[in-house]
């Protein structure tokens, strides 16, 4: 009966090593839109909010209307 229990103990610690490894900060690629929005253009930043859920649609269009305004 101890086996059972060691045989359990040492299958648990295995999972929960490999699982350990995994948890933690998560790389900025795996999500681009959380990307650092100085390092990011106007256009991906809004972009990134749209996606996020930030802003809505008419929002984004209206920025990227002024955007458009002011470089053309």
């Amino acid at each position: 009966m101890m086996f059972v229990y060691v045989f359990v103990l040492v299958v648990l610690s295995v999972c929960a090593l490999s699982i350990w490894k995994r948890v933690g900060r998560e790389p900025a690629a795996a999500r681009p839109w959380r990307a650092d929005p100085m390092m990011s253009s106007t256009e991906g930043v809004l972009a990134a909010q749209l996606a996020a859920g930030d802003i809505t649609d008419h929002q984004y269009v209206n920025a990227m209307e002024a955007l458009a305004a002011r470089e053309g």
